[in-house]
């Protein structure tokens, strides 16, 4: 158990008896198991065990949220390692955001597939820091989970981005929203997962008519209390279903080639005017703003000095869209909802502007650089995986966002 300082009254994190409890995950083709999500119980006893709200509210009064989460995932590990659950099997583990930015990203031994749960609060939040975490888990071999899809549209400007393994559509959440709300995040899911090979996990499948709703919504794979309620890990272990599979980050590095050279590697630039450019830029930007709460918009800036004039194209963008972040932009944006960034003296961004609006249905990266007194070259490309590749570097420079 990791050593923590004392949990508000439920004492000192390793006084807690912590005993996770696993809830099946089942593949609706054929109601087989594929693995198990660790759900976190605890307290002082083990006749008075918590559920994760309280436990996690006491760790973050005491400042010892980091300590919980690792603690309690070593106990679901080490349940899953006396019960023999092995691979095939998969284990689904939640992690606090405090701990996939913070924490240490090594893979802990172990028989089963491990995936990490990232909720959609937390990216909407933190897109930022959650790129940059989960870029260094998924290097050391976790499989990557969005969780929670369905209670807010902006988490569909931010998916793509992520390259989840996983995601999970809570049937719960999209209860509460109306049809055209429930129609995009339906179907923003579906291509998502085809896109990348991702598989879509439906949960809060209570009823049978639930059951109906998930596979109708594309969903191969099924959680909740229809399908088993939390408990302790059975004995024996039911026969396992298929693995699941993994399709990985693909060609997104965070910090490999620059937008530049990937879109000009097979496209070639046209020249012209920089106000020319901007032109198109501000295409863009009208297109991004009509498709609202579903679309990002990112910019690097090629130079400081055009900063001032960048403030009412993307600053009016922010009360519009989900994300709004502009590189290289000094305090242009300071008291806004855009995110900034700096770009050191020899970052390879720098010298070359660019510009990525991505939505659920609609890809586009602009990038421009001069190459006279007044004339500049640039080209823009609609392929939906390269835009994605070019926004990874813009977003994983920007600083979390700063409260006004």
């Amino acid at each position: 158990m990791v050593r923590g300082s004392a949990v508000s009254r439920l004492g000192p994190v390793d006084k807690l008896d912590l005993q996770p409890v696993f809830q099946p995950i089942v593949d609706l083709r054929d109601t087989t198991v594929v693995g198990y999500e660790a759900l976190m119980r605890g307290g002082p006893d083990p006749g008075d065990q918590h559920g994760p709200e309280v436990l996690l509210a006491a760790a973050r009064r005491e400042e010892s949220t980091v300590a919980l989460d690792l603690a309690a995932r070593d106990a679901a590990l080490r349940l899953a390692a006396e019960a023999g659950l092995a691979a095939p099997f998969s284990l689904f583990l939640n992690a606090d955001p405090e701990t996939l930015v913070g924490g240490s990203p090594e893979l802990p031994t172990a028989a089963t597939n491990l995936l990490v749960e990232v909720t959609e609060p937390a990216l909407i939040a933190r897109p930022e820091a959650m790129l940059r975490a989960l870029t260094r888990l998924r290097s050391a071999g976790w499989g990557i989970v969005l969780d929670d899809v369905g209670g807010d549209s902006r988490s569909l400007a931010l998916m793509s981005i992520l390259y989840p393994d996983v995601i999970k559509l809570d049937l719960r959440l999209l209860a509460g929203r109306d049809r055209a709300d429930v129609g995009r995040v339906v179907t923003a899911v579906g291509a998502e997962s085809e896109r990348r090979h991702a598989t879509v996990l439906a949960e809060g499948i209570d009823s049978e008519a639930q059951l109906a709703t998930a596979r109708a919504f594309g969903a191969t794979l099924g959680q909740g209390f229809l399908l088993g309620a939390p408990d302790v890990l059975p004995a024996p272990l039911p026969n396992a279903g298929r693995a699941l599979r993994l399709p990985g980050g693909g060609g997104g590095d965070p910090f490999g080639a620059t937008p530049w050279e990937r879109i000009t590697n097979w496209r070639r630039p046209s020249a012209g005017t920089r106000a020319l450019a901007v032109h198109a830029v501000d295409v863009l930007v009208d297109h991004a703003a009509e498709l609202g709460e579903t679309a990002m918009v990112l910019a690097s800036l090629s130079d400081e000095r055009f900063a001032p004039a960048t403030r009412e194209r993307y600053g009016k963008l922010a009360d519009v869209v989900a994300f709004v972040g502009v590189l290289n932009a000094g305090d242009t944006f300071a008291g806004t909802r855009v995110r900034g960034g700096e770009l050191a003296p020899d970052d390879p961004l720098r010298g070359t502007a660019t510009f990525v609006a991505l939505a659920p249905g609609f890809a586009a990266c602009l990038v421009m650089r001069p190459r006279g007194a007044d004339e500049w070259e640039f080209t823009v490309t609609y392929d939906r995986d390269t835009v994605v590749e070019c926004a990874l570097p813009l977003m994983a420079r920007m600083d979390p966002l700063a409260e006004p």
